[in-house]
């Protein structure tokens, strides 16, 4: 199962972390890794201040620490892979558990 863990400080992303695997299907034939690994590293790469994050990525594993609050386009860009990986998590429950949490 892929497991992502998000934290909220003062309404915008500080850390995403995404581990596992979904064993959905054979390797290289799982839709539901494939799509999760889309979504989490296509956004990734739309991140306009790379520098204000940490960022470690090996196989089945992905975390984004924020050094500071993220500027307004960067928030969009984490706001649409966490909506993304939601909306993956809808339909493959048996696959992906999200879970949320304020540190406000």
């Amino acid at each position: 199962m892929i497991k992502v863990n998000v934290t909220i400080q003062k309404d915008k992303v500080k850390s995403l972390l995404v581990s596992g695997h979904a064993n959905s299907g054979e390797y290289g034939k799982d839709l539901v890794c494939a799509a999760v690994s889309a979504v989490v590293i296509g956004g990734l790469n739309s991140l306009e201040n790379h520098a204000n994050y940490l960022i470690e990525i090996i196989d089945g594993y992905v975390s984004l620490t924020a050094k500071s609050l993220a500027n307004d386009h960067d928030e969009v860009v984490l706001d649409t892979i966490i909506t993304s990986l939601l909306t993956i998590e809808q339909n493959y429950r048996k696959y992906i558990q999200i879970t949320q949490e304020r540190t406000d």
